[in-house]
């Protein structure tokens, strides 16, 4: 009665959708019991979050100079299933972890932007905008514009003042020169840019005093003095040539110049001419030549006789050997400009405690150090910091940027007493140069990983699990790909993923419960006598293989591979038919129509050995009684009977290249014949003979790349010559001979679609009435959910 009412159950059919949690109230249910999430969620029953996602900052290359893709959290976090929230890496931030951070935001002394707005919002050192929108790090890479008189990647500094050494002479201030073109009578007006700061809307019938006072009023500029070159009481003129020469008395050293905004004078055209290079010269009404000079002064720290307290912004002034400095007037004398500038007494010697702290040559006509490589400072006291390429700076040109040469790649802070670099989080090398994998720099890619550049990422980039030939930053002159080397990100270990390979991998298989898909097929075809050959499959690649190898043969091989877990091989000669079919193995004393059909082999020259006589037993148990006995090749079973005979084959080599003494165990419980190791049917044939290998994969699913066949050591012998061997491919829905191969449509879900993966683990926790699969639906060891279990015979049992 139990078994009827077993066997009625089974005929009841399953609810036509019925989703494990009913999607946990964030998807609806398909006719597949399959969850389809809502935005924001993800996993076989939507039970998981997912996060924002952003263009990575680092990836494999997916063509020649393209990366940074989409990626959740930017590749530089991770998703907090359980709240949707991206867990930035150290040095990163946003919701996405979509841009650097600002290290101590600026520390109240600056502001945060992006390359993008500093771009947009600031210029040049010599006043000129240059555009930064379009590149992929326009608004990733984020650092601080520091207020005035703060400096460092993050505003930390506060700057000492600058001036001129009071002990060397024959100096200049600079003399920068301009002419106005427009006409003073009409209300035009026009402004002055000097190192990116802009002046006060200036008049352009502005006397000497007022176009002094708009200039000095210029952040960085200090004092200057204005003069004309005509007796004109306007600084624009269209009947007389006024050549206005601007000395810069409080800002010393070769300048920037200044730079003229024009749009706004009269009449149109009217124009503003600037002479700023120490060359140019420009001539006034009476013909008189004027020459712009270039300012030889020095603008050193502390006037280089001092050392800078960079956490006060005070220069301590040197007091070595009786040789003593204080702040001056700008001039050499006395005064307030807390410079250092000011000899106190009489200078004998050059500074430090030993002359130029060892570490330098004095110079005694001026009492000046020329310091050693790797040393600065009036004294040659302190350590240089090595430079690198600037992580955030103003660009050099239409998106062209990260190519200025600066200490520490202004993302870390000069430890001057060792010449040590200390970077910012997220970012390593001597010069802070580099940007780190996922992981850090103590355990990159947490030990379970490889971390490299960009460059070198692309050189592992693969298609479909296949390699490319992808490159990336190889052509110097474009710069979107600046961070070639210089950022870097993880290449995972197998079975390890994350932005920093801190997660274990799930299993991924075929969804059962969806149907109407196929196993992908691929058909391949040898013709061959001798040799071996190879084959490859996502970058691993087989054995040396014999030319007359069987399909449970390669089937184990292609299994061995960590990049297939589970295929069929079936050989189209190996469907035996009749006694006749096979030229190696004629087939002797086949019954096919009883019940049971059997099968003793010969092979021509062969002696069949009777091993056994046994009666009274099964189909199976005769099947394990040969299994059992290492001597026993074939047998026979009569199932009227129970009579099972089992034989041991002697082998003649005459009839094969190559031969073995024993046979291994082969079944083909599909086949009308029931045999064990008989019909030895190798992979090649010569050109006479045809012989499809049907691959197809249950595990990897979906679409899978062609297997790659290796076979130039191969050799086909015909009748009148000996030529290369070779092995024919056909894949996606191509033919080869009668068969058709096809393009594989199934599922690559973790977890099969039908469990949860603990990342911590990397195991799949199945949903009900769900276990480990074949990769083909049934009961296998693949882990991956994708077999249903009936929820009556689990219960039974």
């Amino acid at each position: 009665m139990r078994a009827v009412l077993l066997g009625l159950a089974l005929l009841v059919p399953r609810a036509s959708s019925s989703c494990f949690e009913n999607c946990n109230g964030h998807g609806t249910c398909d006719i597949y019991s399959k969850c389809n999430c809502q935005d924001g969620f993800r996993g076989a029953s939507c039970e998981e979050r997912t996060c924002p996602f952003g263009t990575a900052f680092s990836d494999f290359a997916t063509a020649d100079d393209t990366a940074h893709a989409l990626a959740e959290c930017s590749g530089r976090g991770l998703c907090s299933r359980e709240l949707g929230i991206c867990e930035c890496m150290e040095g990163f931030t946003g919701k996405a972890c979509q841009r650097t951070s600002c290290n101590g935001d600026c520390n109240g002394k600056g502001r945060c932007v992006s390359m993008k707005d500093l771009a947009s919002q600031t210029l040049s050192d010599n006043s000129v905008e240059y555009a930064y929108s379009t590149t992929w790090d326009a608004e990733k890479i984020y650092g601080c514009i520091c207020d005035e008189d703060h400096s460092g990647y993050d505003c930390s500094l506060m700057d000492c003042p600058d001036g001129d050494d009071p002990l060397t002479t024959g100096q200049v201030n600079e003399v920068q020169l301009m002419k106005c073109s427009s006409d003073p009578t009409l209300s035009g007006t026009f402004a002055l840019y000097f190192a990116g700061e802009v002046s006060t809307t200036i008049s352009v019938d502005a006397s000497a005093s007022a176009l002094e006072s708009a200039i000095e009023a210029i952040k960085g500029v200090g004092d200057v003095t204005v003069s004309f070159s005509t007796g004109s009481s306007t600084v624009c003129s269209t009947t007389d040539t006024n050549v206005v020469s601007i000395t810069f008395t409080q800002n010393f050293g070769a300048l920037s110049p200044l730079v003229p905004f024009e749009d706004n004078l009269l009449p149109a055209g009217s124009t503003i001419t600037i002479s700023a290079d120490g060359a140019t010269t420009q001539t006034d009404w009476n013909g008189v030549i004027f020459n712009s000079v270039k300012g030889t002064k020095e603008a050193g720290v502390c006037a280089n006789r001092g050392t800078c307290d960079y956490s006060t912004g005070s220069c301590e002034c040197y007091n070595d050997n009786g040789d003593t400095f204080a702040s001056s007037n700008s001039n050499g004398a006395a005064g307030t400009r807390g410079d250092c500038g000011y000899a106190v007494t009489t200078i004998t010697a050059c500074p430090g405690e030993t002359s130029c702290s060892g570490q330098g040559t004095c110079d005694t006509s001026t009492y000046t150090c020329s310091c050693q490589a790797g040393f600065f400072g009036g004294n040659c006291a302190l350590r240089e910091c090595p430079k690198g390429k600037s992580w955030f700076s103003y660009p050099s040109g239409n998106e062209q940027a990260h190519n200025d040469l600066v200490e520490c790649s202004n993302m870390g802070l000069c430890d001057t007493s060792v010449g040590l670099c200390e970077c910012a989080p997220g970012f390593f090398g001597e010069a802070c140069q580099y940007m780190a994998c996922g992981g850090g720099t103590t355990t990159p890619c947490s030990g379970h990983g490889q971390c490299l550049s960009m460059r070198h990422l692309s050189w592992e980039s693969n298609l479909n699990g296949d390699a490319t030939n992808y490159v990336y930053g190889t052509d110097p002159n474009n710069y979107a790909t600046w961070d070639a080397d210089r950022i870097f990100g993880c290449k995972c270990d197998e079975g390890w993923e994350g932005y920093d390979c801190s997660l274990r991998s799930c299993p991924v298989g075929d969804n059962p419960g969806t149907y109407g898909e196929n196993r992908e097929l691929q058909l391949l075809r040898c013709q061959a006598t001798s040799g071996t050959f190879r084959l490859q499959f996502r970058q691993e690649t087989t054995p040396e293989l014999s030319w007359d190898i069987t399909d449970w043969e390669l089937k184990s091989v292609l299994e061995d591979l960590d990049s297939v877990k589970r295929v069929d091989v079936d050989f189209s000669r190996d469907r035996i038919t009749s006694s006749t079919n096979s030229s190696y193995h004629a087939l002797t004393s086949c019954t096919t129509t009883t019940t049971n059909p059997y099968c003793v082999a010969t092979i021509p020259g062969a002696t069949a050995t009777t091993a056994a006589a046994v009666s009274g037993m099964t189909l199976e148990t005769c099947k394990s009684a040969c299994d059992a006995d290492n001597t026993c090749n074939s047998f026979a079973f009569t199932a009227g009977t129970g009579a099972c005979t089992y034989y041991q084959l002697n082998i003649n080599a005459t009839t094969k290249a190559t031969a073995s003494t024993s046979i291994q165990s082969y079944w083909h419980t599909t086949d009308p014949l029931i045999k064990k190791g008989v019909n030895r049917m190798g992979f090649c044939t010569n050109s006479s003979q045809t012989n499809i290998a049907s691959v197809t994969f249950s595990s990897p699913s979906g679409d899978v790349p062609p297997i790659v066949v290796y076979s130039n050591s191969l050799a086909l012998a015909d009748t009148s010559s000996t030529t290369t061997g070779s092995v024919s491919i056909a894949t996606d829905g191509a033919t080869l001979g009668s068969f058709t191969s096809v393009k594989g449509t199934t599922d690559t879900e973790t977890c099969s679609g039908r469990g949860t993966c603990i990342w911590e683990f990397g195991t799949c926790n199945c949903h009900t009435n769900w276990g480990s699969s074949d990769g083909k639906g049934g009961m296998g060891t693949l882990a991956d959910c994708g077999f249903r279990q009936d929820p009556i015979l689990t219960a039974g049992s």
